[in-house]
């Protein structure tokens, strides 16, 4: 068993030596060690996932066919493409300003309707939000007052008993 193991550990540090040569040309190469360190990732979150799976760790042949799609030239170009992007991309200075500054929310307008739950743009401020039941409530009450109030002076000053 220790034997297996250790075949399978050997074997799988030959594919490694393999694919770093092919990753990286010289050790000035910070693209292809970008590369290689993707591959390692990848490598091990698919040695995660298979013993997740399986409930028990790889074997030689295993190991053997996931580093023979690894070595694929679209997968190393691959690699390599996503290490270029990574070195290229722009720095983000932290304590930097930021190049605009963030818009600053606007306070809701208050109008003469704005117990009626709108202002004047007609904008709804945060629709995650939950609703507010009291709000509504009071503004259905205030609705019924005026129909009442609306009522009682039409019949106070147009209808003739």
């Amino acid at each position: 068993m220790a034997e297996n193991t250790a075949g399978s550990l050997a074997a799988a540090l030959d594919g490694e030596v393999a694919l770093l040569a092919k990753l990286v040309a010289d050790e000035d190469d910070a693209e292809g060690l970008v590369a290689f360190a993707l591959h390692r990732r990848a490598f091990l979150d698919w040695v995660t996932a298979f013993e997740a799976a399986e409930q028990r760790k790889p074997n030689e042949g295993e190991i053997r066919l996931f580093l023979m799609g690894e070595t694929a030239d679209r997968r190393l170009a691959a690699y390599r493409e996503r290490a270029s992007l990574m070195i290229d991309a722009p720095k983000i200075d932290p304590a930097a300003a930021p190049a605009r500054p963030m818009p600053t929310k606007k306070p809701p307008l208050r109008t003469w309707f704005w117990p009626w739950g709108f202002s004047s743009d007609f904008v709804v401020a945060d629709p995650d939000a939950p609703m507010n039941w009291r709000g509504l409530f009071l503004r259905l009450a205030m609705l019924g007052a005026a129909v009442v109030v609306t009522a009682l002076a039409l019949r106070i000053f147009f209808v003739r008993a």
